[in-house]
C-alpha cells in the first residue's frame, strides 16, 4: 500500500500565482513518478488547505467557493496527472479553514469557559448529523467534502470524523479523518482545545465491524496543541485500540517517532506545510510531503520524506529530515507488557527490590507526557518532597529552621536535592517511596489531620527518570540510620550501597542525586528551578559551587497600584500596571499555571496582573499541577479576584497622571459598549461588576475631550452645551477628513459645538486575546442618555450652515459679476467663506467651491478689483478657484 501525506497549503490569493505557475508543476511530477514506480492508492491532505477561511479571496470578482478554487488549482491537476479517482483524495479541516465570521460570541464563550472532556464528547454528538452555533464555523469545508465524495464507495460522511475503508485484493485499510478543528478561534489557547475524543472510539467500532487489517488515524493539530486531559485519552485510545500510524499537520515541520507502552503503540508522523510558503529560507520549515509505503506482510513501513527545491523549481529527498530521505523502520506491535523490576540485591526483607504497582501499563502512564508535558518536571517533584519533608520537622520542632541545598555539577552532569527534614526509615522506603501512588506527605496529613504538605499523589518521583540516566538516594532517619542505593531506572531493582565508613550522620534528611541522560541540559535545570520555585523559604541554590539568589517576585513590583491579601485559603498580590501582566497561581510556592484560567474572571483587563498563592488543600488541579480544575474553590477564588477592578479601576481613575488612567477608561468604554451582550457573563462571573448606568456616568466623567482648545471631561461639555442650548455632538473620521470637513469642522468649533475624532482602540484581556472599542459608540450611548444626538461631519452640506458663507453682495460689483460668470460657465457655485486651516486659496466639496476669504492673493485682488480688467479679474478668480482657462480662438 502506498500513501501520500500533503498538510497546510493555505491556498490564498496572494500565492495563487506561484502555487499554479511553479510549485503544481513539480509537485505532480514527482508524485507520477513514484506513482509509476509503485501505484498511489491514497492521496491525505492532513488540514489548511486554504488560508484563513479564504477570506482573501473574497475581493475576487463573483462569490465563488474557496474550496472550489481550491479543487481547481490543486485537486484537479494531481487527479488528471496521476489518472486516478477523486475518491483516493481524503481530506481533513485545520484551523486555517474555519470561517472566522461564522463563530457565535454567546457560544463562543461557554466553549471557552465550561467545555470539559465530557461535554466536547456530547456537543460533538449533538452536531453529528446537524450544524449550530458551535460548529458551524467549519461547515463550508464539510459541505465541501460530502459533496466531494457523494459517489465514493465505503466512505461513511459525519460532521465530526468521517471513515473510509480502502479495499485492495485482500487487505482493507481504515482511515478515519478527525474534525479536530471545529473548536478552532482565532484566539483559542491550547488548554480550551477539545476535539471530541469519541470520533476515535466510534472509527474504532467500524474498523472492528469490516475487519480492517490496518487503520490510520488523521489529524491536523499535533496532540501537543490538545488539551491535556483529553490529550491523555487520545493517547492511550491510540496505543490500546487497533490504530496503527496516525498523521499530523499543523507545525508545518517533519517529525516522526514510535510511540510505544505496556498498552501498546503506534507510527506517529507529522508532516512539512506542503506549501504554505514555497520560498521560506529555514531548512525544516520548507514544503515538503510524505510517502509512506505499508508491508502488512513483514508489518513494516518505508517513509519517502521529500522537500521542494526552490532553486530548482522541483521535489527531491528530504535529507534534512530523514538521511538519504527514507526510513525503513518495524510497525509497533500492540499489546506490550513490561515486568516491573527485573533484579535487586536486596537481602533485608524488610527493603523493598523496587517499585510495585497492581497494574503494569501505569509506569508508562506515570513516566510519559500524559502527566508530565513538562519533561524537567522532575525539579518541582524533587524539591517539593524536600520541602514537605522539612516541614514534618518543623512541626515536631517549631524552632528549628531546616535547610534545602540544590547543587548543579555540570563536571559531574547531575543535580541534587539536599534536605534537612525527617529522612526516610526502611518502612517508609517500603510503605510508600517504593509503591506508586501512596504518598508520605498525603498519609502524614491524614494519619494527624494536618493540611501543610504538599504531596498528594505518590508519583512525584517517577519523574526523575524522565530526565535522569541514574538516580542515588543517600537518606538518614532517627529510626534506621543512614540507607544509601541507586535506582538506573524505573523498570530495575533497587541497588543498595553500604553507607560511607565515616562516623554516621547525626543530621537526619535525604539527598537525591540525578544524574542526567544525554540531551538534557543542566542550564535547563536551573532555568527550571527558577521557573517553578516562586516562595521557598530557606533554600539555597548552587550552581558550581557558586551561589546564586532565589526568586521571591511576586509579579507585581513594579505595578502603578498595588493590591496584597491575604486569607486561610491563598495568599494574593496583584496590580495595575501600564504594561501587559499575567496572573501567575502558585501552590505552595511552586508554579502551577502563567495561564490559570478557571481562576480569571471574563472580559478580566490584561494590565490587572499578579500571582495568587494557594495554601494546601485550597484548590484542585490536575495530577501534572499544571492546570487547576473548574471546581467551587475556584470559583470562590475567581470572584474574589474579581473584587480587584474596581478598586483598581477607581484608583488609577482618581490619579489621572498615572499610566494606567489611559486604559482604565479604555477597559470602561469596552465594557459599556459591548454591555448588552456580555453582561450576563460579567454578572456571573464577578462579585460586584459595574451596572450599565455606572458606566455611562463613568465614562462620561473619565473620557478626555478638547473642548474650545482645554481638555475637559465629556461630562463637563455636555453641561456646557447644554447651557448654551446645543444639543448636538459632532463626530468625524481622523483617518479620512476631507479638507471641506476640516472648515466644517472649524466652523463649528468657532461656534462652540463639541466635535469629536473617532478612533477605534484594541483592548486585551486575560480570556480573549483582544477586543475592539470605537469611542464614537460610546459617546453615541453617553449622548443619548443625557439628551444628545451625534452628526457625522460628512452628512453636513454647505446649505445647512448659512452662517459659514459670506454674503457676496457686500464684496465689491466686479467681483459679484466675475463669479457670476464663472459659475455661469463652469456650472459650479461659488461660495466665499472665511476660514484660517489652510493657506489654500480655495477648497472644493461636490460641485461647491469656497473661496478662502483670508487667503493674501484673494484680498490683494479685492483691494484692485475695481479697476482691474474684467478678463484679468476673471483669469486672477479662476486660479483662485483651481479652474482652467478656456480660450476661444
Amino acid at each position: 500500500m502506498r500513501v501520500v501525506q500533503l498538510s497546510d497549503i493555505h491556498l490564498n490569493k496572494e500565492n495563487r500565482d506561484d502555487l499554479r505557475t511553479y510549485y503544481m508543476e513539480a509537485l505532480t511530477k514527482d508524485l507520477l513518478k513514484f506513482h509509476n514506480e509503485k501505484e498511489i492508492d491514497i492521496i491525505l491532505i492532513s488540514g489548511d488547505l486554504i488560508d484563513k477561511g479564504g477570506e482573501s479571496f473574497n475581493s475576487l470578482s463573483g462569490t465563488q467557493n474557496p474550496y472550489e478554487i481550491f479543487k481547481e488549482d490543486v485537486l484537479n491537476p494531481i487527479l488528471s496527472k496521476l489518472d486516478i479517482d477523486k475518491g483516493k483524495v481524503l481530506m481533513i479541516p485545520g484551523n486555517h479553514d474555519i470561517e472566522r465570521g461564522q463563530i457565535n460570541e454567546e457560544s463562543e464563550f461557554f466553549l471557552t469557559e465550561k467545555l470539559t472532556t465530557d461535554l466536547a464528547n456530547k456537543r460533538c454528538e449533538a452536531f453529528q448529523n446537524e450544524f449550530n452555533n458551535d460548529n458551524r464555523r467549519i461547515q463550508r469545508f464539510k459541505d465541501f467534502e460530502k459533496d466531494f465524495h457523494k459517489d465514493t464507495k465505503n466512505y461513511t460522511y459525519s460532521n465530526n470524523e468521517s471513515i473510509f475503508i480502502l479495499e485492495k485484493e485482500d487487505i482493507k485499510l481504515g482511515f478515519v479523518l478527525v474534525n479536530d478543528s471545529w473548536r478552532c478561534s482565532e484566539y483559542l489557547k491550547k488548554e480550551k482545545h477539545f476535539i471530541g475524543y469519541k470520533q476515535l472510539l466510534r472509527a474504532k467500532n467500524i474498523f472492528n465491524e469490516t475487519k480492517t487489517n490496518l487503520n490510520i488515524a488523521v489529524f491536523h493539530h499535533p496532540l501537543n496543541a490538545i488539551n491535556d486531559d483529553e490529550r491523555d485519552e487520545i493517547k492511550s485510545i491510540l496505543k490500546s485500540s487497533n490504530y496503527h500510524i496516525t498523521l499530523f499537520g499543523h507545525s508545518h515541520r517533519y517529525e516522526a517517532d514510535h510511540l510505544t507502552s505496556s498498552l501498546g503503540g503506534y507510527l506517529s508522523i507529522n508532516g512539512r506545510s506542503a506549501f504554505s510558503n514555497p520560498k521560506e529560507l529555514i531548512g525544516k520549515y520548507q514544503p515538503g510531503y510524505n510517502i509512506i509505503d505499508i508491508d502488512l506482510n513483514h508489518n513494516s513501513y518505508t517513509l519517502h520524506a521529500r522537500k521542494y527545491i526552490t532553486a530548482r523549481y522541483e521535489f527531491d529527498k528530504d535529507t534534512d529530515s530523514l538521511h538519504d530521505g527514507i526510513e525503513n523502520g518495524k510497525l509497533p506491535q500492540k499489546d506490550r507488557l513490561f515486568p516491573l523490576a527485573e533484579d535487586s540485591n536486596n537481602q533485608d526483607k524488610d527493603l523493598p527490590d523496587s517499585y510495585t504497582a497492581d497494574v503494569d501499563r501505569i509506569v508508562s502512564l506515570l513516566i510519559g507526557e500524559s502527566i508530565y508535558p513538562d519533561k524537567y518536571a522532575f525539579v518541582r517533584e524533587l524539591i517539593q518532597n524536600s520541602v514537605d519533608a522539612c516541614n514534618r520537622i518543623k512541626e515536631e520542632h517549631t524552632h528549628e529552621t531546616p535547610k534545602i541545598i540544590i547543587n548543579i555539577s555540570s563536571t559531574g552532569n547531575y543535580v541534587e536535592f539536599i534536605d534537612q527534614g525527617d529522612g526516610m526509615s526502611k518502612r517508609i522506603i517500603k510503605n510508600n517511596f517504593s509503591v506508586l501512588g501512596k504518598s508520605i506527605s498525603q498519609e502524614h496529613n491524614d494519619n494527624n489531620g494536618k493540611r501543610n504538605l504538599i504531596s498528594k499523589f505518590g508519583i512525584g518521583f517517577i519523574s526523575t527518570f524522565i530526565a535522569g540516566e541514574k538516580v542515588l538516594i543517600d537518606t538518614n532517619s532517627k529510626e534506621d540510620g543512614q540507607i544509601v542505593f541507586e535506582i538506573e531506572n524505573v523498570f530495575k531493582g533497587f541497588k543498595y550501597l553500604p553507607a560511607p565508613d565515616s562516623k554516621e550522620k547525626s543530621q537526619t534528611g535525604t539527598m537525591v542525586r540525578v544524574y542526567l541522560k544525554n540531551g538534557f541540559s543542566l542550564q535547563t535545570v536551573h532555568d527550571n528551578i527558577y521557573k517553578y520555585c516562586r516562595h521557598i523559604d530557606n533554600m539555597e541554590i548552587n550552581y558550581n559551587q557558586l551561589t546564586i539568589k532565589t526568586n521571591s517576585l511576586w509579579n507585581n513590583e513594579d505595578s502603578a497600584i498595588q493590591f496584597n491579601d491575604k486569607n486561610p485559603s491563598y495568599e494574593t498580590h496583584l496590580g495595575i500596571s501600564a504594561n501587559p501582566k499575567n496572573i501567575i497561581a502558585s501552590y505552595c510556592g511552586f508554579l502551577v499555571s502563567n495561564y490559570p484560567i478557571p481562576i480569571i474572571p471574563f472580559r478580566f483587563p490584561i494590565h490587572i496582573g499578579g500571582e495568587i498563592n494557594f495554601f494546601p488543600k485550597s484548590i484542585d488541579f490536575d495530577i501534572s499541577r499544571t492546570n487547576i480544575i473548574p471546581t467551587g474553590k475556584s470559583e470562590l477564588c475567581r470572584k474574589d479576584i474579581s473584587l480587584y477592578l474596581r478598586k483598581a479601576f477607581r484608583e488609577s481613575l482618581e490619579r489621572p497622571l498615572q499610566p494606567t488612567y489611559e486604559f482604565v477608561v479604555t477597559y470602561l468604554h469596552y465594557y459599556l459598549q459591548h454591555f448588552d451582550s456580555i453582561s450576563s457573563y460579567l454578572i456571573s462571573s464577578y462579585s460586584d461588576f459595574y451596572s450599565k448606568s455606572e458606566l455611562v456616568n463613568l465614562c462620561s466623567a473619565y473620557t478626555l475631550v478638547t473642548y474650545k482648545s482645554e481638555v475637559i471631561s465629556l461630562a463637563d461639555s455636555l453641561a456646557i452645551l447644554r447651557s448654551k442650548g446645543i444639543n448636538t455632538i459632532y463626530v468625524y473620521s481622523k483617518s479620512n477628513v476631507s479638507e471641506y470637513q476640516e472648515i466644517v469642522i472649524q466652523y463649528l468649533r468657532n461656534k462652540d459645538h463639541l466635535v469629536i475624532s473617532d478612533r477605534t482602540v484594541v483592548v486585551n484581556f486575560h480570556d480573549a486575546s483582544h477586543q475592539q472599542t470605537n469611542l464614537v459608540s460610546v459617546i453615541a450611548m453617553i449622548s443619548y442618555s443625557n439628551g444628545f444626538f451625534l452628526q457625522d461631519i460628512s452628512t453636513i452640506q454647505p446649505s445647512s450652515m448659512p452662517e459659514m458663507i459670506l454674503d457676496k453682495n457686500s464684496f465689491p460689483e466686479a467681483i459679484q459679476l466675475e463669479i457670476a460668470r464663472i459659475q455661469s460657465e463652469y456650472s459650479v457655485i461659488v461660495e466665499i467663506s472665511e476660514f484660517g486651516l489652510t493657506e489654500k486659496s480655495s477648497i472644493n466639496h461636490n460641485n461647491h467651491i469656497f473661496l478662502n476669504y483670508n487667503n493674501e492673493a484673494f484680498q490683494s485682488i479685492l483691494s484692485k478689483a475695481e479697476t482691474m480688467d474684467s478678463e484679468i479679474l476673471k483669469v486672477y478668480l479662476l486660479g483662485l478657484l483651481g479652474l482652467k482657462l478656456y480660450i476661444s480662438y
